[in-house]
């Protein structure tokens, strides 16, 4: 009997371990596979873009919200010289916490023609107003057509209020408006029913006169006694940055932490009315601020999150979209955010079994302050370097020399890039005429020469057989020179 039991013993460790090998091993394949993104820039030298939407009406245009309170088109391959509108005089961009922040357009905006802004006012009021684009030119719209839905006051709300809108599947217009809580100030506003801070709305906007807005009688809280019955869901602090599935309706909502985690919450049409996010008796799904919460079932915690210390830190999520497009099939169904202030990026997507898997990429593109889908579903995003990008996936090779790509392309300087080589290719983007250029060894020694003959541009530079080590590229001419250290890995 003993002998049996050991040798039960001995098999049962030898499966899990071959359990745990394979586990292993299946994960390592999966994190090997994971589709690379990448950001190709797409129009530049743009002022402060924080936002790249599209109105859907068959135009195939990019919306551009820059922060000044300006939006421009993209249109046919060109940004359009004319702004579609022009909201500087009355919009405050005094700080980073001011501006315009979002831009949606009603269901067929093609006949309609109405479209809705979401911006800080000179005055300080967070407003949300509805335009009308000219029947007679659809690139421009009618300034004075402008009418006031929203303006929540600024004055004993702790400053500016932001968030972002998009129409439902259902034709209603949904908002977030954000808490006004700051590193030194923890408000509770977001479970304060009365008040609209830290919360999503969802309206009808279809009434034409005054207040432009009617309360969809489904909206959960249009019976609760002192509630704002505008009110679609609570418990966010700064969600700013959020979006819907276009394949199932989920929302997919960022939301900025305070002291300790930044979160993405998702919920399927189900599940959205009436659901009670957390802040700020919970950050992320750890308890914040405790006094005067409910039950701990009451609220509805996070698929992931990031905390603001540690190797896996940032500071300040942005929320983006589940790719939902056809050029890039390798980056379907995931989810696609990153961190403004580490250049971090994730990609999430469900696991099969009711959670998610996420994965991490470094090395994008600075100041990622907005995602953004056009008609055809390919992702877009806009830096407040004053770029605004194509999202592509591409093969774990090449991205880090795609996306140093992108940034030199937004720098408008010489590079030499990738700085970590590992295909036998450097890629040289010339923005002055050089005679030459050569590599040099670690020990001075020079092991490759070619003559430029004044070219500009990008050019594939094919390397000789070299051992792996550092080595240093030089450009020269008779007034420039420049160098750069890279790293041949294999």
């Amino acid at each position: 009997m003993k002998k049996l039991t050991a040798n039960h013993a001995t098999r049962s460790v030898l499966f899990f371990k071959v359990l745990f090998f394979f586990g292993v091993l299946l994960t390592a394949i999966q994190l090997k596979a994971q589709p690379q993104v990448t950001f190709s820039p797409l129009i530049q030298n743009l002022t402060l873009p924080i936002e790249v939407t599209n109105a859907n009406d068959g135009s195939g245009r990019l919306f551009i919200v820059e922060q000044t309170g300006i939006v421009k088109i993209y249109k046919n391959g060109s940004l359009l010289s004319k702004p579609f509108l022009d909201l500087s005089d009355i919009v405050s961009n005094t700080d980073t916490l001011k501006g315009m922040w979002s831009i949606a357009f009603v269901p067929n905006y093609k006949a309609l023609g109405y479209f809705f802004v979401y911006y800080t006012s000179k005055g300080g009021n967070t407003v949300i107003a509805r335009y009308q684009a000219s029947k007679s030119n659809p690139d421009s719209a009618i300034k004075n057509s402008g009418v006031t839905l929203f303006s929540f006051p600024s004055s004993g709300f702790n400053g500016p209020k932001f968030g972002q809108f998009h129409f439902g599947a259902d034709g209603y217009l949904y908002f977030t408006v954000s808490d006004g809580s700051s590193p030194s100030l923890t408000t509770t506003f977001a479970q304060d029913l009365s008040l609209y801070f830290g919360k999503m709305m969802r309206i009808d906007v279809r009434l034409k006169v005054a207040p432009y807005y009617t309360v969809p009688p489904t909206n959960p809280f249009v019976n609760t006694p002192n509630a704002k019955p505008e009110i679609f869901a609570l418990g966010f602090r700064n969600a700013w940055r959020w979006s819907f599935d276009r394949e199932n309706g989920n929302m997919w909502i960022a939301d900025v932490g305070g002291e300790r985690f930044e979160e993405i919450n998702v919920s399927t049409p189900v599940q959205q009315g009436g659901m009670n996010y957390g802040w700020p008796c919970y950050e992320s799904n750890v308890s914040y601020v405790p006094a005067g919460c409910k039950n701990i079932n009451r609220y509805t915690f996070p698929v992931f999150n990031y905390p603001h210390f540690g190797t896996h830190s940032g500071q300040a999520i942005i929320g983006g979209y589940v790719y939902r497009g056809s050029a890039n099939p390798a980056l379907k169904g995931y989810y696609i955010c990153s961190d403004y202030s580490t250049a971090d990026l994730w990609k999430i997507i469900p696991n099969g079994a009711g959670g998610y898997n996420s994965f991490k990429q470094s090395g994008i593109p600075p100041s990622i302050a907005g995602y953004g889908e056009g008609e055809d579903f390919e992702l877009y995003a806009a830096s407040l370097d004053g770029v605004v990008y194509k999202v592509q996936a591409a093969a774990p090779a090449t991205v880090a020399a795609a996306n140093e790509a992108a940034i030199i392309a937004a720098n408008g300087k010489t590079v030499i890039y990738p700085t970590l080589v590992d295909n036998s290719i450097v890629m040289l983007e010339l923005k002055e005429a050089y005679d030459n250029v050569k590599i040099f060894d670690i020990n001075g020694r020079e092991v490759m020469r070619k003559s430029l003959t004044n070219q500009t541009g990008r050019i594939n530079l094919n390397l000789p057989k070299l051992n792996a080590g550092m080595y240093v590229v030089q450009l020269t001419g008779d007034k420039a020179m420049m160098q750069q250290k890279i790293y041949i890995s294999k």
